[in-house]
């Protein structure tokens, strides 16, 4: 009986070697699919995750003192709140052409490139048909309004290729940018900034409409106590005409009390734009000792 056994052991064999040759050549399955059926029976369920794996692009630099990179997930750009998928690797070579203009906006920080370093992330909105809609600064480590206002009217020029789906999606773009290393910088808390603040409030009102979304300011206090540079960061829309005007009466501000001793020491701060628009607490003079007065005589 055991040579029948063997037998029919290695027709079926035969047979399965066949059947798998056919599916090969009708189905193309790809070595690695087959590989992952196999494993698939052998081992239990598995969960899988519901949130995208993050995982970075390459790095696109653009310049000695800047570079970029696009923040997607492994099956393409469509993010969580976003209809439309557009491929990574889509996005990379519709950004291509500009990289080196948006790394070129660092020039506009003028004398401030001594110290400024940071990230600047940009949110890109794009319509079902590819287009552009906005391009917003979500978070800010940089802190210079030229800069980023540069970025933004870059990146508005982009194009995409409509979305899959043809619906509107998002994804987001950061530039990284290096100072010259001149100058140091260290973090100031800013607390004292609410009367120089409030003093320039009702001009900040005249200013126009600041758009939509809550708006921090990024300020760094160059040596003498004068505002250098301004940068601002929202999760929504900042009107350019209220940004310009906010900057020109920021930089009017001097504060004293911030003033470093060490000449190539700049303070940094990153305080709500709403803060401007808050009454500072009135500190209470001291009380005067009383003192009584004793008449000498003669």
């Amino acid at each position: 009986m055991a040579p029948c056994v063997r037998s029919a052991c290695n027709a079926g064999k035969k047979l399965y070697n066949a059947l798998l040759s056919a599916m090969l050549k009708k189905w193309f399955i790809p070595l690695g699919a087959v590989a992952a059926l196999v494993l698939g029976c052998a081992s239990g369920p598995q969960v899988q995750d519901d949130q995208p794996r993050s995982r970075k692009a390459k790095e696109a630099s653009g310049g000695r003192w800047a570079s970029g990179e696009v923040r997607g997930d492994d099956s393409g750009m469509a993010m969580e709140m976003s209809m439309g998928v557009l491929d990574e690797r889509v996005v990379d070579r519709a950004l291509k052409p500009h990289e080196r203009a948006m790394a070129n906006c660092f020039s506009r920080a003028g004398d401030a490139r001594k110290y400024l370093s940071g990230q600047v992330v940009m949110r890109f909105l794009i319509s079902g048909t590819g287009q552009v809609t906005d391009v917003q600064v979500i978070r800010n480590g940089l802190g210079s309004y030229p800069v980023e206002s540069c970025l933004i009217a870059e990146g508005k020029q982009v194009r995409f290729p409509a979305p899959e789906g043809r619906r509107g999606t998002d994804f987001e773009y950061s530039m990284s940018f290096r100072s010259t290393g001149e100058r140091d910088v260290l973090p100031w808390s800013g607390e004292q900034l609410g009367r120089h603040l409030y003093g320039i409030s009702s001009d900040l009102a005249n200013c126009g409409n600041i758009g939509w979304g809550d708006v921090d300011v990024i300020a760094y206090i160059e040596p003498g106590g004068a505002i250098g540079s301004v940068g601002f960061a929202s999760e929504g829309s900042l009107d350019a005409g209220f940004a310009v005007c906010a900057v020109a009466l920021l930089r009017t501000i001097h504060v004293s009390e911030a003033a470093s001793a060490n000449s190539s020491i700049v303070l940094r701060t990153i305080f709500p734009l709403a803060m401007a628009f808050e009454r500072p607490a009135v500190e209470m003079p001291p009380r005067k000792q009383l003192t009584k007065r004793v008449r000498r005589r003669h």
